[in-house]
């Protein structure tokens, strides 16, 4: 059994009605090296004319084996149609958003295309039998902690791009680093045990009383609620169980106190999944008919995958490991912001301990 790595690297503007991070390519660079250290063959997806800035960039980060695929995200199905509802929904958080046409830094489109791409990863050159995605600059020192191997491009006031971390900073020469061939090994378990996993963040009682998932502005979940009559985002209890079940095995959830699963909704991430190429086949159908479900209705904001999966993940009991906080906990490093919850890192550390069951 060997897996197959997949990401994408699309520059994009928050200004452009597409959306974009305002991120330069060089920006993923420390990320990918970290991602080359799992010993992973990857495809790596990009727009057409970013093909050989990639190539440089991995044969400079010392990738082993990958294939860097130019394509043009318009080429996902109702693109257009669905940024001009997006248009309907756009709202600016100041002023100078208005005046300067900042959309939203989520790129819709680009999230849709993260299944198909894993789907197009079964016709691999290294004869790869699983495949899993992880998201391009999932390294970043807000997430990891830098003693653990997190990392950022920083600019100079300049605007010249510095990396940051020499060789000693990454794996094997930095012992702390967690992105180790363990990962991989943890994964092929993982593939092993279960046709698909998810992860999936919980979110304290406490915090949803501040913030309302439901009536408040959380986008995602007004569009749900408006399409599937939810009473409870966060739970993903349907008014309407004829038309929606779902089975929330949270029995199987690594790690998970099951005494808190009542008081804590949760959400399926989109920047760590995967499984068998046979199991991705059925999710992609399922998937494109609630993202056809939601395209049609033009009252509905345009979402990103995450929903999606979400809903897809509980009805078929693919949510496996969980966090709760994106940010980590580490005093002492850069980026700490004080929350002491289970951080999205330990996601990773729980791969590396998963025993088959």
């Amino acid at each position: 059994m060997k897996p197959i790595l997949v990401t994408c690297v699309y520059v994009g503007r928050s200004d452009w009605l597409i959306g974009g991070k305002d991120n330069d390519e060089e920006l993923y660079e420390t990320s990918l090296k970290n991602l080359s250290k799992l010993d992973m063959p990857m495809h790596l997806y990009c727009w057409p004319w970013m093909v050989d800035l990639l190539t440089e960039i991995l044969e400079r980060v010392k990738f082993k084996q990958y294939k860097v695929i130019g394509l043009d995200l318009f080429e996902w199905p109702r693109s257009y149609e669905l940024l001009e509802t997006k248009k309907k929904f756009v709202w600016y958080r100041n002023e100078y958003e208005k005046k300067h046409f900042m959309f939203c830094p989520r790129n819709e489109i680009l999230c849709h295309w993260k299944l198909k791409w894993c789907q197009n990863a079964k016709d691999n050159e290294w004869g790869c039998d699983r495949v899993v995605w992880i998201d391009a600059g999932v390294t970043e020192w807000c997430k990891i902690p830098e003693s653990m191997g997190g990392c950022e491009y920083v600019y100079h006031v300049s605007g010249e791009i510095e990396n940051r971390y020499p060789d000693s900073h990454f794996y094997p020469e930095n012992k702390n680093n967690i992105f180790t061939p363990k990962i991989t090994e943890g994964l092929k378990r993982v593939l092993e045990d279960k046709d698909w996993f998810n992860i999936v963040s919980l979110t304290a009682n406490d915090r949803i009383q501040e913030f309302d998932w439901v009536s408040n502005n959380h986008w995602m979940s007004r569009s749900l609620k408006k399409l599937y009559g939810w009473n409870n985002i966060g739970k993903q209890f349907p008014i309407d169980e004829e038309r929606m079940k779902f089975y929330l095995k949270k029995d199987e959830i690594v790690g998970l106190d099951k005494d808190r699963w009542d008081n804590y909704p949760f959400w399926t991430l989109a920047t760590i999944f995967g499984g068998k190429f046979e199991t991705l086949d059925l999710i992609f159908d399922e998937y494109m008919q609630l993202y056809n479900m939601f395209t049609d209705n033009h009252d509905i904001i345009p979402v990103t995958e995450e929903p999606y999966y979400s809903i897809i993940a509980a009805r078929h009991g693919y949510n496996l490991f969980y966090f709760d906080q994106w940010q980590h906990d580490k005093e002492d490093d850069p980026c700490f912001v004080g929350q002491t919850d289970k951080p999205f890192y330990t996601v990773f550390l729980d791969i590396i301990n998963y025993e088959k069951h």
